[in-house]
């Protein structure tokens, strides 16, 4: 296989359940078992199971669905998905595909073994993706409500809770753990058509990790990171919101990291405007952070400091295209980013705040915002 950075040749897709935000964006439709996709631009074939006949037909309008049986698929290979890749090339009579850089090695082997070139994508599928539609951007929204929501329940579960013994929080008579917050996150996600993954409670040293998901009786005094990042049943789009909280009074070097996250992440959201590389802002972070005294170590083994992105792109991803991180490509109005500088020290705890924003002419605009009050 060949790696091309082209763009003309028809995308060919095999998908299943899970990761298939590729073919959600191509044809409309979420499988849940496995399906195949050709997409020569004008003209779009979905191949899928007779389970998925019906509602594949509904949700992709504009695109021929078809059974395997219908594209010649022989009755001893029907359950073989390689089989219906190869045949759907067939049916469309082309000798050469684009396909993703994950796509499945069987399949692949299959379908040079009889003569077709197979192109490996070195991007996107879509790299249109990058720029949302109106109506994905109403998606997002959306979304971003449904966090907005879910953080207001966690942060009223903070308000309510009393300081028990070593300082260890308490909720309607029992302590209150990393758990007891993302259970109330989840249930208030599912009330607005979402559902959660790896949502972030983390407390004290915990929050210290930017991707520890919390575990555990939170703490009065200690900084409480919250991250929600849902996606919508139906429209497939994600949301992303973090906000730190402390309950009680934090001490000066809490406070301090505090004050300098969230000046960091003001000069963040200004500096976005169509024509400013996503590098840029994150370079301007990273120098902000080191002189308010906040380099970026490794101390006893552990990170200390701002050691990720920026931000990321939203979309049918949770982290797609463009990035503010690295990157030097430049952003354009319609993309969607996250907003979110932290600082991790164990010996602290950890601070982040982010925001989801899309870029317009004018700047930034934040999509559904909430509070950055952050003592409790």
């Amino acid at each position: 296989m060949k790696i091309t950075k082209s763009l003309t040749a028809p995308r060919l897709m095999v998908e299943g359940a899970g990761q298939c935000s590729d073919l959600l964006y191509g044809s409309g439709f979420a499988p849940v078992d496995p399906v195949v996709l050709l997409d020569e631009g004008t003209q779009k074939l979905l191949v899928v199971p007779m389970l998925e006949f019906g509602r594949a037909r509904e949700e992709s309008p504009g695109t021929e669905v078809v059974l395997p049986e219908t594209i010649g698929v022989p009755k001893n290979q029907r359950r073989s998905v390689s089989a219906w890749a190869l045949h759907a090339v067939r049916y469309r009579r082309l000798r050469r595909v684009d396909v993703p850089a994950f796509f499945p090695a069987e399949t692949a082997r299959l379908l040079e073994r009889n003569g077709i070139k197979l192109e490996i994508r070195s991007g996107a599928m879509y790299p249109e993706r990058a720029i949302k539609k109106s109506e994905e951007i109403g998606a997002i929204a959306q979304s971003q409500r449904a966090a907005v929501a879910a953080m207001r329940a966690a942060h009223r579960l903070l308000i309510d809770a009393t300081v028990g013994r070593r300082g260890v929080l308490r909720h309607d008579g029992a302590t209150l753990t990393s758990e007891r917050v993302r259970e109330e996150i989840d249930i208030t996600l599912l009330r607005h058509g979402c559902g959660a993954r790896d949502t972030i409670v983390a407390g004290g040293a915990q929050a210290a990790d930017p991707h520890h998901r919390g575990e555990g009786p939170l703490r009065a005094g200690d900084t409480i990171v919250i991250d929600i990042f849902p996606q919508h049943k139906r429209s497939g789009y994600w949301g992303d919101i973090t906000r730190t909280f402390c309950k009680g009074e934090p001490s000066p070097a809490r406070a301090r990291m505090y004050r300098t996250v969230l000046a960091a992440q003001k000069k963040a959201l200004a500096m976005i405007r169509p024509g400013v590389a996503g590098s840029e802002v994150h370079a301007m972070i990273t120098r902000y952070f080191e002189e308010q005294g906040f380099p970026t170590t490794v101390k006893d083994g552990v990170v200390r400091g701002f050691f990720h992105g920026t931000g990321h792109g939203v979309g049918l991803d949770i982290h797609e295209a463009p990035s503010l991180g690295v990157s030097p490509v430049k952003l354009q109005p319609g993309h969607v980013v996250t907003v979110e500088p932290g600082l991790y020290d164990p010996d602290i705890g950890g601070v982040r705040i982010e925001d989801t924003v899309v870029v317009e002419r004018g700047g930034a605009r934040v999509l559904c915002a909430y509070p950055k009050t952050w003592v409790v």
